[in-house]
């Protein structure tokens, strides 16, 4: 599957730092043959991902769309299309599906939030479904 994953306040902090557990997302999805794709609102991403070392393990980054998100993906001609999003607005989840992650405003290393998020992906890609309470099914036509 591709999954399309956020920056800002969903991998990254607002001083930067990483969300605890990014490095196990990346690796049991990529373990699992998914592609991982980096998408942000604010432009190509590939610096802040080179310099967490997540950069091996991303197949390729986007510009993410800021509003009417499938009609603009479709305008961009993107080489491929998200089967599943996970972001921290809950609107272009619910456009694609995927998951809504709480965002990570500041450091914290207790936050556990791509523990649950790499469980409710590989459920979804295993079994075409999740019980993940922040799991959204993709729509009809879409995923």
């Amino acid at each position: 599957m591709n999954f399309f994953i956020d920056v800002d306040y969903t991998l990254i902090s607002a001083n930067g730092a990483l969300r605890p557990h990014a490095q196990t997302l990346f690796n049991r999805l990529t373990d699992a043959g998914h592609a991982m794709y980096i998408w942000s609102g604010v432009g190509i991403r590939k610096y802040e991902m080179t310099r967490h070392k997540i950069d091996p393990m991303v197949t390729d980054y986007f510009e993410k769309p800021t509003a009417d998100y499938r009609a603009a993906v479709e305008r961009a001609a993107l080489p491929i299309a998200p089967d599943l999003v996970v972001d921290d607005h809950e609107e272009i989840v619910h456009e694609f599906g995927g998951v809504v992650v709480r965002p990570y405003f500041f450091a914290d290393d207790s936050d556990k939030e791509l523990v649950n998020v790499a469980d409710a992906l590989l459920d979804y890609a295993e079994s075409g479904t999740s019980s993940f309470s922040r799991f959204v099914s993709p729509r009809n036509g879409a995923g």
